[in-house]
């Protein structure tokens, strides 16, 4: 272990409050989201599909609602109403929930969420997929007695930390946000709260976004470095 695992690991252990983003942090399911953006809009031709999968994968904490907007109007110069939107969003359901509750683990996660629920801390989901689909995979993973509370989409991960912190008086020092996107770091710093970016892409998204960070952050490839 390094001199940096050894400290991230040492300032971890120190807290008791910790959230999770899923798809990429808890789950190796980010190309799956990424391969049911292209195919929706594949029929729009090989530009539009492909600038709908740059945007996704550099915006991974937008809920798919607002990505649906974006794409739309700025792609297709159409609006759409809330009906299209539910229809989109219920053939994407279609296309991704069975593969990301089949999905692997990031490595380490099992045994993080395992060590900190037996050491009684309480333990959060904070994700972009609205907040049924995320309970019901977290349901059929066989995940939910790890977490106090698990919170989704249409409202956003800071108002999402928000409530968290009412509702169960959470002290934000106490607080770890692991993330895996420039919506999760935004989040967790608008509050002070530590953020811990999982894998290579959130180096490269903060590294390019913010030179000298406003706050301190860490990065980890995945949870082994942890345990």
């Amino acid at each position: 272990m390094t001199k940096k695992d050894k400290k991230i690991r040492e300032i971890i252990n120190t807290k008791s409050i910790f959230v999770f983003d899923f798809d990429g942090v808890l789950a190796d399911s980010v190309n799956i989201k990424t391969l049911a953006f292209h195919e929706l809009y594949k029929e729009y031709g090989d530009s539009v599909s492909s600038k709908v999968v740059e945007h996704h994968k550099a915006n991974g904490g937008m809920s798919r609602f607002e990505k649906f907007k974006y794409y739309h109007h700025n792609f297709l110069n159409m609006a759409l109403k809330n009906q299209d939107i539910e229809e989109l969003s219920v053939k994407f359901s279609n296309l991704v929930i069975e593969s990301v509750i089949k999905s692997p683990e990031i490595m380490g996660a099992g045994k993080f969420l395992e060590n900190k629920y037996q050491n009684k801390k309480l333990l959060f989901v904070n994700s972009a997929t609205p907040e049924s689909e995320i309970k019901e995979i977290i349901k059929r993973r066989e995940m939910e007695h790890y977490f106090t509370e698990v919170f989704g989409s249409p409202k956003s991960k800071l108002d999402n930390l928000r409530i968290m912190m009412s509702r169960y008086n959470i002290d934000v020092t106490q607080m770890v946000f692991f993330g895996d996107a420039l919506t999760d770091f935004n989040a967790a710093n608008s509050l002070g709260c530590l953020f811990v970016g999982i894998g290579e892409h959130i180096e490269e998204i903060l590294s390019s976004h913010f030179p000298v960070p406003l706050r301190q952050y860490y990065l980890l490839k995945d949870f082994k470095e942890l345990l």
